[in-house]
């Protein structure tokens, strides 16, 4: 009995483990499920993790593409760099201090916080993110699904935070203060980037055919460059495009000419140039050419200038296997003359008219007149009314001292006379030679100066009514050269009475029966 008790409850017990236990099936199931939900939710986690990593970069790279638009329209210049980090260290210059007050833009010109790094990796991540490029052709950030050196995340680096990028001169900005008004105002545009900076364009081709080369280093120099050149940019070395699997050299740096060419006024043309750069010694060397002439060393001396005179300097690369030569920084130096001095003489000639054309000329003494036009009307039966006065046009020409160029003077005065002719007699035009003999620069010669002459008919309309003296050529044939700047003579009309006469651009219009004062207005206008 008590056996039999006892075999009953082992066999009561093994039931109750067997219940209670999982078999080697269920538990591969079991560990199955719990791998999938682990799996997906890691997978979820880590998508989240990297679509928050790829719309920082996309709105990093619409933010700096911005900020590139605004660095290239107030001067600068991003040209042969092809490293994201050396653009970026490139928009933390600042401009000169000297330039601050009259600058429209972030004062100091500085484009982004000097902290700023670009974390570069040399392939994408497990995932193919797109990482964001610097294409040196479209001169933008791009974000592209590609291999190769790219940037993966831009990021601050407090260890930069006191670090001073320098200063660099740039060309005129867009905007340019108004010095002669309050307020500012926009200027000619003198850098005008034509891509739009605004959309981020999430990525591009994965085999772009031109962009940066993937292997550049940034300046091998300890210090951050203190300045990039200015002035405007000629040829240069330096390799690019082609092939994207040969590698494109680190393009060195463009010296600095100061002062920069340009037209200087006589007083403050530059005796001497000086040359500096920002590239290491240990891998470059400054070379200079005057007028197109062999390449020299630059010794560090300045450099003296005379009118005409053309400077070309460029970074030399003495290790052609890591570094390219750089672009040239071309120079030309042009000084306006001092002035213009000297006195004219008019006389008329070549007239022009119809059939029935009538003229008087008289060139003798200071002023030279001219005279056109029937002034008697046949009133039949050897009848004639006489109205006595014909159209008429006077010149007295005034000398002129130090007139420098690019200014207006007084070239000489005009009495105009609107008569009443008739039957078709008056001049439809004529021709005014003036011989200038000028005493500064010592020099003679003769221009022509054409005028077309329009008789309208007399109506109630008083300005509709008036005659025309059309100036055909203001700007004459006069021309002379000094210094290897050419000088043209340009000429204008001035009304002297309003009364009696209004200018309309070249024309001057004469009323019905005045006779007006006119100034004949000058300049000689430089090419440079």
């Amino acid at each position: 009995m008590i056996t039999a008790r006892v075999t009953a409850l082992r066999s009561e017990v093994r039931s109750s483990h067997c219940r209670g236990a999982f078999s080697l099936l269920e538990l591969i199931i079991m560990i199955s499920i719990i791998g999938v939900i682990v799996g997906t939710g890691a997978a979820l986690l880590s998508d989240d993790s990297d679509s928050a990593r790829v719309a920082k970069l996309q709105s990093d790279v619409a933010t700096l593409n911005q900020l590139v638009a605004v660095y290239v329209a107030d001067g600068g210049t991003l040209a042969g760099l092809t490293n994201p980090q050396t653009v970026l260290d490139k928009m933390k210059r600042s401009r000169p201090q000297t330039e601050w007050q009259q600058h429209v833009g972030v004062v100091s010109g500085k484009m982004v916080d000097v902290r700023l790094r670009a974390l570069l990796t040399t392939q994408p991540d497990n995932s193919n993110n797109p990482r964001a490029f610097w294409d040196r052709v479209k001169q933008r950030f791009v974000m592209r699904q590609a291999a190769g050196s790219a940037v993966s995340d831009f990021y601050l680096d407090e260890s930069l935070a006191s670090a001073d990028f320098g200063t660099e001169k740039r060309t005129k900005s867009v905007v340019s203060f108004n010095s002669s008004n309050s307020g500012w105002v926009w200027g000619a545009s003198v850098s005008n980037p034509t891509a739009s900076y605004l959309d981020p364009q999430p990525f591009e081709s994965p085999t772009p055919t031109s962009g940066f080369d993937p292997s550049e280093t940034a300046d091998p120099s300890s210090t951050p460059p203190t300045d990039s050149g200015g002035g405007s940019g000629g040829g240069g070395g330096g390799s690019g495009g082609g092939d994207p699997s040969v590698p494109t050299l680190a393009l060195l740096p463009i010296p600095l000419i100061t002062p920069v060419g340009g037209t200087f006024a006589f007083n403050n043309f530059p005796n001497t140039v000086s040359i500096s750069t920002s590239a290491p010694a240990e891998v470059s060397k400054l070379v200079y050419s005057i007028n197109g002439g062999a390449w020299q060393d630059y010794t560090g001396s300045s450099i003296p200038v005379i009118p005409a005179m053309s400077l070309q300097a460029r970074n030399e690369t003495t290790r052609p296997a890591e570094f390219a030569t750089s672009f040239t920084n071309t120079q030309t130096y042009y000084r306006l003359t001092s002035g213009f001095s000297g006195s004219g003489e008019g006389s008329w000639g070549n007239a022009l008219g119809g059939s029935n054309l009538v003229t008087s000329i008289q060139n003798s003494g200071t002023t030279s007149t001219f005279k056109s036009g029937n002034t008697k009307l046949d009133l039949g039966n050897g009848t004639y009314l006489d109205a006595g006065v014909e159209n008429s046009l006077s010149f007295t020409p005034a000398g002129f001292d130090s007139i420098t160029p690019n200014t207006w003077f007084d070239f000489g005065s005009l009495m105009i006379l609107n008569g009443t002719t008739f039957y078709n007699s008056e001049a439809t035009g004529v021709t005014l030679t003036v011989n200038l003999s000028l005493t500064q620069p010592s020099i003679s010669v003769t221009t022509y100066i054409n005028l077309g002459l329009i008789s309208t008919t007399n109506t109630s309309d008083r300005l509709a009514s008036a005659d025309i003296v059309q100036l055909i050529n203001p700007t004459t044939d006069f021309t002379i050269t000094i210094d290897g700047v050419q000088y043209r003579l340009e000429l204008e009309w001035v009304s002297k009475d309003s009364t009696s006469s209004v200018v309309q651009g070249n024309n001057l219009l004469v009323y019905e029966g005045a006779n007006a004062a006119v100034e004949l207005r000058a300049r000689f206008t430089s090419n440079y």
